[in-house]
């Protein structure tokens, strides 16, 4: 399959996917969605979030600090949720992706909350913006995504200020246990994920003048296989004991297997 063919099947399953379930992220008003991203993004898991991946994402946040008055780039920006965040603490947002439903999505929200947010449809590949635009680039989920387009990674450091910082949040398909609950959880071949390895990570960001790699978790990788809550913010988080332990025992056990963690945040500088 040619690589343009592979984008377009990626487009095509994201775009369904994002008219199918992408509004339900936005609730009413700044307010409401501020505590809804809380919950899903920044709220770790033993605690009752509604997501397996909060607690390196609320790590790096914690590393971020204030972010008002940044140019950020929302990197793989899907329907617009981490960059509408940052435009809620007060950044200069811009974001990107490869579904135009998914920009769509991301300027309807952004327009709901009167945020002035520039979200486009765009490739990683050729990305338009000047050279040295952004202070920040930020991304969850996405290397898994770009790292299989060559060009990507030039456009990245391309368009990241000198003294600016590119993060982001990933799994490690490496790791057994995301490979053994990949082959259960995974979408289909289209959605156009690809797997990563520290190895895969360092090739791609070589034109860089530092990368730094972070693992997380590794025991606590389990959290996979544990149910996640229904999305009603009229509930309250319901933290999980069993599962602070094993963070707890995890924070004794990643660190001596680094090999073995199956998240990963990526720090790079152009």
């Amino acid at each position: 399959m040619s690589e343009s063919s592979v984008k377009a099947a990626e487009r095509a399953w994201h775009d369904d996917w994002y008219s199918a379930h992408a509004r339900q992220d936005f609730p009413d008003n700044p307010a409401g969605f501020m505590e809804y991203f809380r919950r899903v993004h920044l709220s770790n898991f033993c605690d009752g979030g509604w997501s397996y991946w909060a607690d390196a994402r609320k790590e790096i946040f914690a590393m971020l600090g204030d972010v008002r008055h940044l140019r950020i780039l929302d990197y793989g920006c899907g329907h617009g949720q981490l960059g509408i965040f940052l435009a809620l603490q007060g950044a200069q947002v811009s974001g990107f992706d490869l579904s135009a439903k998914g920009i769509e999505i991301a300027n309807w929200a952004a327009g709901m909350y009167g945020l002035p947010c520039a979200f486009d449809a765009m490739d990683a590949e050729n990305l338009t913006y000047p050279d040295a635009t952004f202070d920040l680039v930020i991304g969850f989920g996405v290397v898994h995504h770009v790292i299989k387009y060559p060009r990507s990674a030039e456009h990245l450091r391309r368009v990241l200020k000198p003294g600016g910082k590119a993060i982001f949040h990933e799994t490690l398909w490496s790791n057994p246990a995301i490979r053994f609950a990949r082959r259960f959880t995974s979408a289909e071949q289209s959605a156009g994920d690809a797997p990563i390895t520290p190895s895969s990570i360092r090739n791609f960001f070589s034109g860089f003048s530092r990368m730094d790699l972070m693992p997380r978790h590794c025991l606590y990788m389990l959290k996979r296989c544990a149910s996640l809550p229904d999305r009603n913010l009229q509930d309250p988080l319901r933290p999980r004991p069993f599962w602070k332990m094993v963070k707890a025992a995890d924070s004794v056990v990643a660190p001596l297997m680094p090999a073995m963690c199956g998240e990963v945040i990526i720090s790079a500088l152009p």
